[in-house]
């Protein structure tokens, strides 16, 4: 048998949903290692650059456990295929809100700080209560998108503060426009299909927001400027 024939069959034997688990492997590994390139010498806990890191190792975990599930339990409709669901979308939670505390940190300070901190913390139980009680995964999109969309504007308003902040915008924006395929029901691109696309367009997009976050201020309780 030629070899293009052979390579076509072994295509072929790569379901959409074996595809969505590849590629969220390939993701996960990528954002692990760039959270891991965050958390650099004389970085202070809790302070803004050091949120960023955990905010892309939660990302990078909820990709992981998509692989997993994908991968192992979703294949074979096993019983704790739901549960994988759950914990994976209370992570990509975890992982919006600590991207939210990341801006409210960064660009804000005094009692709007706070607020803002407050509100995401009231603002995460909807979609946690919707993962716990249905199949929503439409919550779990807008929270993120609203983190996203507030990092944005701060981005915006704050244009001049480091030289990461372009690449933050582009990279937001460009996340925000991917993420609208789910919503929207898209077929992703041929052989991929929709999780696939998603994760592939995705690799190149968390590599600026990476380099946003890079400049945040590696030192905690110091004010916005």
């Amino acid at each position: 048998m030629p070899l293009s024939q052979i390579a076509q069959q072994d295509v072929e034997m790569l379901s959409e949903l074996a595809l969505s688990a590849l590629t969220d492997g390939i993701l996960a590994c990528e954002l692990f290692f760039l959270a891991g390139l965050c958390f650099r010498p004389r970085m202070q806990a809790f302070s803004p650059a050091w949120l960023w890191g955990v905010a892309l190792a939660l990302i990078g975990a909820a990709s992981l456990l998509g692989l997993i599930d994908h991968g192992f339990f979703e294949a074979i409709d096993h019983p704790q295929h739901r549960t994988m669901v759950v914990l994976t979308r209370l992570v990509i939670v975890a992982g919006s809100l600590a991207m939210i505390v990341t801006a409210a940190v960064q660009y804000l300070t005094g009692l709007l700080r706070h607020v803002v901190i407050g509100v995401a913390m009231l603002g995460a139980l909807y979609p946690v209560f919707l993962i716990l009680t249905s199949d929503d995964f439409l919550s779990v999109i807008l929270y993120y998108s609203a983190g996203l969309l507030l990092l944005l504007l701060l981005s915006i308003a704050n244009l001049r503060q480091n030289s990461g902040t372009l690449p933050m915008i582009a990279g937001i924006v460009l996340t925000l426009g991917i993420s609208g395929m789910i919503p929207a029901q898209s077929q992703g691109f041929w052989g991929l299909g929709l999780y696939g696309s998603y994760h592939v367009l995705l690799m190149p997009t968390v590599i600026l927001l990476y380099f946003g976050g890079r400049y945040f201020r590696p030192k905690r309780g110091a004010t916005a400027t």
